[in-house]
């Protein structure tokens, strides 16, 4: 997990690095790319500034001598004077306009009158351009016409340009037109820097191509009613730029564009857009190469770094897969050990226990023996000295006698402890009624309970069914139960006996009022040799084997015993629950 994230993290500062670059490259290019656009509108507007500025003044020399041809002519008598008068100012006229074909007089009905080139004279020009704007405006600047074939050279375009001739009276007289040669132009748009691609356009006002520089064909009098720049200059006179393509499915110029008054003209420079950013391009390519080399280095670098990031997290894992069997293989041993200590302590524990168990039930067993013998062996001193009456015989006697019964129980308690040890202890199974068996030992307690003024209740269900069990071993567990309850129950206290069906079987409930079982000594009630006050400052006697004989009797049967106490001076409740069905053991 911790390596997935250094390498997520690792691709993420990777990953903002090449988009910061490329944005930074972006926003490089996205300037230079403005940038060519907005040089290139400059340039274009300067150029078409140049160019304008050049017809402008070319036009201007024709106006002006067109204007003193013009002069002249009313001097010599207006159009209808004679050739003769007219030919000097028209060769005049021609001499001052370099690049003129010829110079022409029409009269007011447009019938040439008067020109440098003989045979046009009496041809009309009533359907010219000219002829028909200045016939019907009173406009005093010079027109440029349609340009047109030569009728005397083939293949070959002039340019016509006209004034308005009027009488001494103001009226309109005719027209003096010169014909320009589009050559002069051409040489002078060719010096140019427009780009290969580049072009220079110079429109009539009806949208009538008069120039457009370079071509491989003379493209004069075409039409281009739909250019971009025709139609930008009418809705826009004066200047502006135009972005589009000029023609469906050409390529996209920048176009600056300048409208004139005199003459009236569109003059235009546009410049191929490719072109210009042809710059640009090889600077986009370069970026390009350059990033994707950055990139690929950075890549490149990001896989050997993972190489070396993998190559270490494999020996980090070996390392650590190594450790991790020394740490299990150093845990397994600690708890082998620390099993072994603790088998070790249990061992010396339970030792300990047992020879404290060993002392006490010594100690507890001399007691136990000994109160009885002495007593048996003062009063027998006694009997043997003679001094006694009959009264006193007889209570030592009977004083033997009960000692040395006590002493024959607690062997009998010892015999039957090692029976059971050995697994030698046998039952006389046979159909028993637990009820009567029951109250047979009460009446051997009898005398106890009266002695001791304990308030004793004892019932015992009349109904219940007999029981598979051993008759005498069944009182002595009766037995040692109330022996206990009476032993433990002071004077004045109440022991209670019941004998119940139960559940698939009979239940014996002995519950006495007397001092309880502590809570920390309850578990060890069935121990052998256990007592809650051993040793020599016992209040009551007993080897403390009654309770485990009673039960090991109880487990032979298939039953169960168990006690139940609230603690010190809460009294003690035992029950016991025997089968009905019990299979005799084999002998």
């Amino acid at each position: 997990m911790r390596l997935r994230r250094i390498k997520s993290l690792i691709i993420l500062f990777t990953t903002s690095v090449l988009l910061a670059v490329a944005a930074l490259q972006g926003l490089d290019l996205w300037w230079r790319h403005d940038r060519a656009l907005a040089v290139a509108e400059t340039r274009a507007d300067r150029l078409s500034a140049a160019v304008s500025e050049y017809v402008r003044g070319a036009f201007t020399l024709a106006e002006t001598s067109l204007r003193q041809l013009a002069i002249h002519g009313r001097r010599v008598g207006g159009t209808t004077a004679p050739t003769s008068e007219w030919l000097p100012i028209l060769e005049a006229a021609q001499i001052a306009l370099p690049g003129s074909g010829s110079v022409s007089v029409t009269d007011a009905r447009g019938i040439i009158r008067h020109s440098t080139i003989p045979p046009i004279v009496g041809q009309s020009r009533n359907d010219n351009y000219i002829f028909r704007h200045l016939s019907a405006n009173d406009d005093d600047g010079m027109i440029v016409d349609d340009p047109f074939l030569s009728p005397l050279y083939k293949g070959r375009f002039l340019l016509p340009v006209g004034l308005r001739l009027e009488t001494a009276q103001g009226q309109f007289d005719g027209l003096a037109v010169s014909v320009v040669l589009p050559d002069a132009f051409r040489a002078f748009f060719r010096t140019m820097d427009i780009g290969d691609d580049g072009i220079i356009w110079v429109i009539h006002p009806n949208a009538a191509v008069l120039f457009r520089e370079p071509s491989k064909t003379d493209r004069l009098g075409e039409t281009a009613a739909d250019h971009p720049v025709v139609l930008a200059a009418r809705s826009a006179p004066g200047h502006g730029i135009v972005k589009s393509a000029l023609e469906e499915g050409g390529p996209h110029y920048i176009s600056a564009y300048r409208t004139l008054t005199t003459p009236p003209l569109i003059v235009a420079v546009s410049l191929e857009a490719s072109e210009i950013l042809a710059d640009w391009r090889a600077q986009r390519r370069t970026t390009a190469i350059g990033f994707t080399a950055f990139t690929v280095t950075l890549v490149g670098f990001v896989v050997v770094l993972f190489r070396q990031i993998d190559a270490r997290a494999r020996v980090e894992g070996t390392l650590e897969q190594l450790q991790r069997v020394e740490a299990d293989r150093l845990k397994k041993t600690n708890q082998r050990l620390e099993e072994a200590l603790g088998r070790e302590k249990r061992a010396r524990e339970e030792t300990e226990e047992a020879s404290r168990l060993k002392d006490e039930f010594l100690m507890t067993l001399s007691h136990e023996l000994r109160t009885p013998l002495n007593a048996i062996v003062g009063w027998v001193r006694l009997l043997m000295s003679g001094a006694m009456d009959e009264a006193n015989r007889a209570r030592a006697l009977a004083t033997i006698e009960r000692n040395a019964n006590a002493q024959t129980h607690l062997v009998e308690d010892l015999l039957d402890v090692s029976r059971a040890i050995t697994g030698k202890l046998r039952l006389n199974i046979q159909p028993v009624n637990v009820g009567n068996t029951v109250l047979s030992a009460v009446e051997t307690l009898r005398p106890a309970i009266t002695s001791k003024g304990i308030a004793f209740e004892a019932e015992a269900d009349a109904t219940l069914a007999p029981v598979l069990a051993d008759s005498d071993r069944l009182q002595q567990v009766v037995w040692n139960l109330l022996s206990n309850a009476i032993k433990f129950t002071p004077s004045g206290g109440t022991v209670k006996l019941r004998v119940n069906d139960s559940d698939g079987g009979v239940e014996i409930r002995v519950r006495d009022s007397g001092s309880g079982i502590p809570g920390a000594f309850l578990p060890f009630v069935f121990d052998r040799f256990r007592q809650a006050d051993a040793g020599t400052r016992r209040e009551t006697g007993g080897l403390g084997l009654g309770l485990a004989i009673a039960r090991h009797v109880v487990e032979l049967h298939g039953g169960t015993m168990t006690a139940e106490s609230e603690g010190e001076g809460q009294g003690a409740t035992f029950r016991v629950f025997l089968p009905r069905l019990v299979q005799a053991p084999d002998e």
